[in-house]
């Protein structure tokens, strides 16, 4: 499944970077491994030896692996035409991963407009119904020729997966395309954001629970193939909620900056403290997940209980806050005026919980999860 766009700061958590089209970045999920083996298994082992039944088993792989490689390039395709609409509509694009589901355009805000968000859906399942049409000119002019004939079935396949995943993404479920673009109608008539997307969501799930439901019923079938509709089900009832309430808290949060909500009186511990001290004097009494490390009155890292756990305690009144501390990163840092949203999602991909917040003097307060988490609540409690 391809198509959906997810709002994160970082488009990647377990992968790796690919490369850069048109200057978008391009990662690979580790995910995508899993698919991809048994794409090239499903069709080593049962659609090309149907078609192909006089050719070897090494050709059967060859052609698996080729359709498999060529069906995430269509993915990837589709995922562009998304990201290259989106940016010509100003919507900012992070960049694209290839997961298990096919293909996502990270989008690090909501688009503009209803028109741009029309534009930017439509064009995945235009672009999908084109390739479509390519791949079956291809397998029309393979077929005339005698040395054709497995380029005919390997097109047939392509044009055939294309056709699939243009009429797929537009089911009306949100966060598939189709969804946005019942979005975008919605939002066209009401003029809110907030009713469409939870109506599009609303939707979504609907979707999600059809899918899930057929897809048990093939498998008490007997088609063990059905537990992939329970699958993609799953995932897009998860995509839809998460997608409304991501919207809720970007709403909540409106402008609001990480200085109008940052902790500004801090504690940090001085780098030589050693741990059974700093669990007991510092952990123990302020029962923070994680602490500043200072030295010589300079910022040098941050101390995270987790990781005083990897220690042995006979080592801790040895060991220094100084030694175990992560230094600093981009991943820990937030300036006073970055966005609230942007510094939540942030947060979420860590472990520590919280951001230090760095400003042109150094340290100037941290923000944590349940700071943001609690404005947020009273924000929804009086309708902000």
């Amino acid at each position: 499944m391809n198509g959906e766009n997810r709002r994160v700061a970082q488009p990647l958590q377990n992968g790796f970077f690919l490369g850069r089209i048109a200057g978008i970045p391009i990662y690979v999920d580790y995910s995508w491994f899993i698919i991809f083996i048994l794409l090239t298994y499903a069709l080593a082992a049962g659609y090309f030896p149907q078609i192909f039944p006089t050719h070897s088993p090494v050709t059967h792989w060859l052609l698996g692996a080729v359709a498999s490689l060529l069906l995430f390039a269509s993915v990837l395709i589709h995922e562009l035409m998304h990201s290259v609409v989106a940016r010509r509509n100003n919507i900012p694009i992070s960049g694209i991963t290839l997961f298990i589901f096919g293909g996502a355009s990270q989008m690090t805000d909501e688009p503009g407009s209803a028109a741009a968000e029309f534009k930017m859906a439509i064009v995945g399942p235009l672009t999908s119904l084109v390739m479509a049409v390519i791949f079956y000119a291809i397998a029309r002019l393979a077929a005339t020729q005698d040395w054709g004939v497995l380029l005919v079935g390997l097109s047939f396949y392509l044009t055939v997966i294309n056709l699939v995943l243009a009429v797929f993404n537009l089911v009306p479920g949100f966060p598939l395309d189709g969804g946005r673009v019942l979005r975008s109608i919605i939002w066209r008539i009401t003029g809110d954001l907030t009713r469409s997307t939870r109506i599009a969501s609303y939707v979504g799930i609907g979707v999600a629970y059809t899918l899930i439901f057929f897809g048990i019923l093939s498998v008490l079938g007997g088609n063990i193939s059905g537990i992939w509709l329970v699958l993609i089900g799953w995932f897009l009832q998860n995509a839809a909620q998460q997608s409304y309430q991501q919207l809720l808290i970007r709403r909540s949060l409106g402008e609001v900056k990480v200085r109008q909500i940052m902790t500004r009186e801090v504690i940090t511990v001085p780098a030589d403290i050693t741990l059974d001290h700093l669990v007991e004097d510092y952990f123990f009494r302020y029962k923070h997940a994680a602490f500043p490390v200072s030295k010589d009155e300079r910022l040098v890292g941050l101390v995270v209980f987790n990781d005083i756990k990897d220690v042995s305690r006979d080592h801790w009144s040895g060991t220094t806050a100084g030694q175990i501390a992560r230094p600093l990163t981009s991943d820990l840092e937030a300036a006073p005026d970055d966005d609230a949203f942007e510094a939540l999602e942030r947060i979420a991909q860590g472990d520590t919980g919280r951001l230090l917040v760095i400003g042109d003097d150094g340290l100037e307060g941290i923000v944590s999860r349940k700071d943001i988490a609690g404005l947020i609540s009273m924000k929804q409690q009086v309708g902000g």
